[in-house]
């Protein structure tokens, strides 16, 4: 089995208007999605399309009209790239929970053929399927290596990527935001940086880091222990957080469809079906000239 079981930390940071941090140990699965239909054999307590502990279920992924998630994922990067994923392609998500399911963000690596995320090779393409809440909206951005990743002293390859902000996440970020994403990969560990900044400054910003394990009977009943209900945890401590900082004074942003039609963002990213969001770093570092392309789809 090529599948893993992820687990590490999430961590947030608001710098502006107001401070805020949090921390959380999280547990996510990396699904290699040649396996979605013979990964649940590895536990009775793991369903596919049916109610248990933990499922999946087709209609909470990408594109879910088209039947084959790998058929759905090769036909957005092929939309978006021109590429033809030829490699594996590994899911990073949270499963249902006791039929329950909320992802922020579900990323999909695409390798190029004989490339493997075990050994920590970077993706040729990554698309970072977004969900918002309440509203239970879907954005994708995908996010198109240029293949000169630069290797730190530790041994990281980083990719980055720079772009302009076209979904309404979190009634606490406005739209006029811009994102630096970094992802970087060394062996079976992984870091997802991502900074959010406005008008030059630096306002948010998130990192998830975990450490693979290979996906089996035993890892899973000894996930379930540790991250029993992650799903509705995640919630929760959105909905907590939330209410921490209004009671902090932080401004809130209306979703851009309910604006004004005469309001500058009115509607920002709705109808994106694959524009080029590119944009030039907001740091100068010294891998700026790596920053991969990205592009918008509102799905």
């Amino acid at each position: 089995m090529s599948t893993d079981w992820l687990e590490g930390t999430i961590r947030h940071r608001r710098k502006l208007p107001v401070l805020h941090d949090f921390t959380y140990k999280i547990g996510m699965i990396a699904l290699d999605i040649d396996e979605w239909s013979t990964v649940t054999a590895a536990s009775p307590f793991f369903s596919l399309e049916r109610f248990n502990w933990m499922s999946l279920y087709r209609k909470d992924y990408l594109d879910p009209e088209v039947p084959s998630l790998r058929q759905a994922v090769y036909n957005r990067v092929k939309s978006s790239t021109g590429w033809a994923p030829d490699g594996p392609i590994e899911l990073i998500t949270h499963p249902r929970y006791l039929g329950y399911v909320f992802n922020p963000v579900s990323f999909y690596l695409c390798y190029e053929q004989d490339e493997s995320p075990q050994k920590g090779d970077v993706p040729r393409v990554i698309l970072a399927q977004i969900t918002n809440t309440p509203w239970k909206e879907r954005h994708v951005y995908c996010l198109e290596s240029n293949g000169h990743e630069p290797v730190n002293r530790d041994g990281w390859h980083t990719q980055r990527f720079a772009f302009g902000k076209r979904f309404h996440v979190s009634p606490f970020n406005g739209m006029d935001q811009h994102y630096d994403w970094l992802f970087s990969f060394r062996g079976p560990e992984l870091r997802v940086h991502m900074n959010v900044t406005q008008g030059q400054k630096k306002h948010f910003d998130a990192t998830l880091v975990v450490q693979r394990t290979p996906f089996d009977r035993k890892v899973l009943h000894k996930s379930l222990m540790k991250f029993p209900l992650e799903t509705l945890k995640g919630t929760a401590g959105i909905y907590w957080n939330a209410l921490k900082l209004k009671t902090k004074g932080a401004p809130f942003y209306t979703n851009p469809d309910k604006l004004d039609q005469n309001a500058r963002d009115y509607r920002k990213g709705a109808d994106d079906q694959g524009i080029d969001i590119t944009t030039v770093p907001a740091t100068t570092t010294n891998d700026q000239e790596h920053a991969g392309r990205v592009s918008s789809w509102r799905t």
